[in-house]
C-alpha cells in the first residue's frame, strides 16, 4: 500500500543496541555444485484504500473516514484486477510467488442483516482466477499479520448513520507452481512493529509484518523461498526515524539468528524457527521491502548512535554485531543487477495513486526485490547467470477494462540459473 508518507500516532520507547557495519566473506570447503533454473515473482496486491485513515482522525470524524475507505476499496475493484494480476503471472509462469497485502475484508451493515457491502478474499479470488482453465498454483505458506475481526464500526454511509460490521485481515503469502514439490513451510511475524493507539480499537495495539519460508524443490534441485512485507519509512514525516527503527529490526531480525534485544518493544514469545538462513544452501528471498538501492546506506533512526543500515544496503554484505555476538548476514545479490535483458531499464516498482485511475504510471523508485543467498562455500563461476528480469503490471496496456492499474505497486518477475550444491 502506498503509506510511506502517512504517519500514525503513537508512542515508541527508547532503544537500545549497538550495531556496527563491516564486510564479510564466506569460507570455501570445496562442494562441487550444478546448475538449476528457477523463476520467482513478489507482487503486492494492494488492498485498495487507506485502511489507516480511522486511526489518524479525531474520534469524531471515525464514521466519516471509515466511509471514506470503503468507497476507495469499492472503487479500485480488486476482482476486477485480480484478472489481471492473474493472467500476468499466468504469463511468467514462475515456480513461486511471493504476495503482500494478501487482504481478507468484509464490511456487513448490522441493521440489515445478510447485507455485506464487501466481501472479499483476496488470495482466494487470486487462485480462483490462476486456476480457472486447470490446477496451476497452490498456497505453500500464509502468515497473518492485522487482524481487526468482529468489529463494530460506526459509519454514515450516505443515508443516515449506521453500525458495520467489519473484518480485516492482512496476510502475506506464498503460492507454489503444481509442478514445484514443498518440503517444510512456515509463517512468522517480526517481533518488531509500529504500535499505535485509538481509543475505538483497543484491541489493536502494533502493526504487524511478517514473512513466510517454503523449502521447495525445483527440478530435483533445492531451494529455500522466503517472502516478506517490511515496514514503511514514512519519508520526511517527524516519524521517520522511528519507522526507519522498527524497519531495521524487522531486516536484522529476518536474517537473525535474533533480533537486536530490545524488550521495550520487541518481546518475541513462542519458539523461535530456525534460522532462514541456517538450514539450506540457497536461498531466494523476494518481497515488498519499502527500501530502495539509492537512498542509504544510512539514514536517522532511534537506535543509539542515530543512525541504521537501511535494509538494502543491510542485505548487500557484511557483519551485524549485537550485545549478544556477531553474525553474517550477506552478501545477498539484488538481481536486478544482473539482468541480461533491458539494461538501462530502472525497474521502478512504486507507487500509482491510491485509487490505481492515473493516467500514465506514477512509478518512481524499485522497492519490490528479489534477492539470492548463494551457497556459504559456493567456489568457480557465477553463482547466478542467464538473469531474465522483468517489471510486470506498469504498463497503461495492463490496465483493466475500467483503466484501473492491477496494483498500486508492480510485480517483478525473475528467471534465473543458480550454482548449487550437489
Amino acid at each position: 500500500m502506498n503509506t510511506r508518507t502517512r504517519t500514525i500516532g503513537w508512542a515508541l520507547a527508547a532503544l537500545a543496541g549497538v550495531v556496527l557495519w563491516s564486510s564479510a566473506t564466506a569460507g570455501d570447503t570445496g562442494r562441487s555444485f550444478r546448475a538449476g533454473q528457477m523463476k520467482a515473482m513478489t507482487q503486492n496486491l494492494y488492498v485498495g484504500g487507506d485502511i489507516f485513515l480511522p486511526l489518524q482522525v479525531p474520534p469524531d470524524q471515525f464514521p466519516a473516514a471509515a466511509r471514506e475507505v470503503i468507497e476507495q476499496i469499492i472503487a479500485t475493484n480488486y476482482r476486477e484486477r485480480a484478472a489481471i494480476l492473474a493472467s500476468e503471472m499466468l504469463v511468467e509462469m514462475p515456480h513461486a510467488i511471493g504476495l503482500q497485502e494478501v487482504y481478507q475484508v468484509q464490511v456487513c451493515v448490522k441493521e440489515l442483516p445478510g447485507v455485506c457491502i464487501l466481501d472479499d478474499d483476496y488470495l482466494q479470488i487470486l487462485l480462483d482466477e490462476l486456476n480457472a482453465d486447470g490446477d496451476n498454483y497452490a498456497t505453500a505458506a500464509t502468515v497473518e499479520n492485522i487482524n481487526l475481526s468482529g468489529l463494530e464500526v460506526p459509519a454514515d454511509l450516505g443515508f443516515g448513520p449506521v453500525t458495520l460490521m467489519v473484518t480485516i485481515i492482512d496476510r502475506d503469502a506464498t503460492l507454489v507452481r503444481s509442478d514445484v514439490i514443498v518440503d517444510d513451510t512456515y509463517g512468522r511475524n517480526f517481533c518488531a512493529g509500529v504500535p499505535v493507539s485509538n481509543p475505538l480499537l483497543p484491541s489493536f495495539t502494533k502493526i504487524l509484518r511478517g514473512y513466510t519460508v517454503a523449502d521447495i524443490q525445483v527440478n530435483g534441485r533445492d531451494y529455500r523461498f522466503v517472502n516478506t512485507h517490511l515496514e514503511i519509512t514514512a519519508d520526511g514525516s517527524a516519524s521517520e526515524p522511528a519507522f526507519r527503527t522498527v524497519q531495521f529490526l524487522q531486516a536484522a531480525e529476518l536474517v537473525g539468528p535474533a533480533p537486536i534485544p530490545v524488550p521495550t518493544i520487541c518481546e518475541p514469545t513462542g519458539a523461535v524457527p530456525p534460522p532462514i538462513f541456517g538450514s539450506t544452501d540457497v536461498v531466494v528471498m523476494v518481497g515488498d521491502f519499502n527500501s530502495n538501492p539509492v537512498e542509504g546506506p544510512f539514514e536517522p533512526c532511534l537506535l543509539p548512535g542515530g543512525a541504521c543500515p537501511t535494509p538494502y544496503a543491510f542485505f548487500t554484505g557484511g557483519v551485524l554485531v549485537t550485545p549478544g555476538g556477531a553474525f553474517e548476514v550477506g552478501p545477498l545479490v539484488d538481481t536486478w543487477l544482473y539482468r541480461e535483458n533491458d539494461r538501462f531499464e530502472e525497474g521502478y516498482t512504486c507507487c500509482q495513486d491510491g485509487l490505481l485511475d492515473n493516467a500514465e504510471s506514477e512509478l518512481y523508485e524499485r522497492i519490490d526485490q528479489v534477492w539470492i543467498k548463494p551457497a556459504p562455500d559456493h567456489y568457480g563461476g557465477p553463482y547466478v547467470r542467464g538473469v531474465d528480469a522483468d517489471v510486470v503490471g506498469d504498463q497503461p496496456a495492463d490496465k483493466t477494462p475500467d483503466g484501473l492499474w492491477p496494483s498500486d505497486h508492480a510485480g517483478v518477475a525473475v528467471g534465473m540459473v543458480l550454482r548449487i550444491p550437489r
